[in-house]
């Protein structure tokens, strides 16, 4: 029998995962939440062994036209291969050199099959992953502090070793270990070009984004200059501090074949602290004077300053805890989200301490959905509940784009809007429910919607609704819904006839119509 309402495991599940599976609540009431929260704050180092497996049998086609030798470039020949996702191990002096041969000696296809790899891999993780939490977290990371694939080719191409080797391993680690590895990323500093900072021109831009969006938050701007008796350490930022943060940050940098203090640079692509462009006039930072410090001494103190600010920790718990509960969390969970954050600024495994204390310091996490899912954790949550195997494919490139949400497509800085608004418009349903519709006939998604269907679940229309609308929400949809859905399998061409006449395929076929129905319907997109 279906449930009246989602359960406690279900509920708290769908906030914080991709997706809450029929047997991950069975888990979760097994073990217990406590448990399983313990368990998803302590994954290994890298992917489990099952998703490892997974990702290093994933190949996808590539196909493009070669382009002639002439007197002005070598050209490249025709390409038709099933490959390896092999860019994502890739290092970045690999990547930085082949973005630069594009339409030269390579061709601009194998520049777009990083961020294809890249995309597929996610969608990947996102569905099978057994430590949802993290995924969850790198996600939400790679939000925060986003890098929008349009605005340079470098900085696309560096997006692999930007997910996995700077959000990845610190998605639950130390916000200040974070923001240094984000800072010192060829991606960001291509993307907000402090890569070309120099003595005479700081990057004031790059600056103030490390501030407004990165850490303290625009709420903590007070203006051109402090106001009379403020302590601008304590109360927040100002122009000046901009200023001052961007001299401290000149000369963090990139190889890029500019002037060194031993001559030219390579073009690696890799990060160095480059004293020929680093201005060395900081000056006071909210109040701190960095002139007493020298050479990249000055960055990294300012970016001390920023994360230990408890203005950082306001803002960014507040993303969070919006991220998990919706547009107004509950004051409750704020406040121990802050605390554990600045309680902990100095322990390697400061996030993971500041969501433990979200999801385990009250019952706040158990209450009834409160979040609209947007429509990439919509695509998501649809493979997992409905338990879809996912290929590589360029499906994952392209869905969601069109909304701007899917795997770094939101152009700006600030990264895309979370709130509830942003994702309850007209077009943007019947965006998704096209795409539902569309998603099982793909062909790296396989479905076994119909082995998957238990006998009992087929003795009548409103059986085989309820089991799945059991296993895909948890609880009956609206009277209306649930009628709606009754109709159409009971209907001559629907999945219950199906059953009693059709063979195999027309049965999945007819599931895979209810599936996508059910994951249209506004109960489906609450978590």
């Amino acid at each position: 029998m279906t449930p009246s309402a989602p359960g406690f495991e279900r509920r708290a599940l769908n906030r914080v995962t991709f997706g809450a599976r029929s047997e991950d609540v069975e888990h979760v009431k097994h073990i217990g939440w406590t448990a399983w929260v313990d368990e998803q704050l302590n994954p290994p180092v890298g992917d489990d062994p099952a998703l490892a497996a997974r990702l290093q049998a994933q190949t996808m086609r590539l196909k493009y036209l070669g382009q002639a030798q002439t007197d002005d470039m070598p050209g490249w020949p025709d390409m038709d291969q099933v490959r390896p996702l092999r860019y994502l191990t890739a290092d970045v002096p690999t990547l930085w050199d082949m973005t630069r041969k594009v339409q030269y000696s390579v061709a601009s296809e194998e520049l777009a099959r990083i961020g294809q790899e890249l995309k597929a891999t996610t969608w990947i993780r996102n569905t099978h992953s057994i430590f949802q939490i993290r995924e969850f977290m790198v996600d939400f990371w790679n939000n925060h502090f986003n890098i929008g694939q349009q605005a340079d080719s470098f900085a696309a191409a560096a997006l692999p070793d930007f997910d996995q080797n700077v959000i990845r391993p610190r998605a639950l680690g130390n916000f200040r270990d974070l923001l240094g590895a984000v800072a010192t990323s060829p991606a960001m500093l291509r993307y907000l070009n402090n890569a070309a900072s120099t003595a005479a021109h700081p990057n004031e831009n790059y600056a103030r984004e490390i501030l407004e969006l990165h850490t303290l938050g625009r709420s903590a701007y007070l203006g051109i200059s402090a106001p009379a008796g403020s302590d601008s350490q304590d109360a927040g930022f100002t122009d000046q501090d901009v200023i001052a943060l961007s001299h401290a940050l000149s000369g963090w940098t990139l190889e890029q074949g500019q002037d060194g203090p031993g001559g030219a640079l390579p073009f690696t692509g890799r990060f160095l602290f480059n004293p020929v462009q680093h201005s060395g006039r900081a000056g006071k930072l909210m109040g701190t004077d960095l002139s007493a410090l020298t050479g990249a001494q000055q960055g990294q103190r300012a970016l001390d300053m920023a994360a230990d600010h408890p203005a950082t920790a306001a803002f960014v718990c507040t993303k969070l805890c919006r991220r998990i509960f919706g547009d107004s969390p509950p004051a409750t969970v704020l406040d121990r989200a802050k605390t554990a954050w600045l309680n902990n600024r100095k322990q390697p495994d400061q996030i993971k301490r500041v969501v433990e204390a979200i999801l385990l310091g009250g019952d706040e996490i158990g209450g009834l959905p409160s979040k609209v899912r947007r429509p990439y954790e919509r695509i998501i949550a649809f493979f997992r509940t409905t338990n879809m195997e996912i290929s590589a494919s360029e499906t994952a490139y392209t869905a969601g784009r069109p909304l701007g949400d899917g795997i770094y497509v939101w152009p700006t800085p600030e990264g895309r809007p979370d709130t509830d608004a942003q994702w309850i418009s007209v077009p943007v349903n019947f965006f998704i429910w096209n795409m539902l519709l569309l998603l099982p006939f793909q062909p790296a998604i396989h479905t076994s919607l119909a082995t998957d269907t238990p006998t009992s679940a087929t003795s009548s229309a409103e059986a085989l609704v309820g089991y799945w609308v059991a296993r895909m929400v948890g609880s009956p949809l609206r009277a209306e819904g649930m009628a709606a859905l009754i109709g159409d399998v009971a209907a001559p061409g629907g999945a219950l006839a199906a059953f009693k006449i059709g063979g195999i395929t027309d049965i999945e076929i007819a599931l895979r119509r209810l599936v996508s129905l059910i994951g249209a319907s506004p109960e489906f997109a609450m978590r």
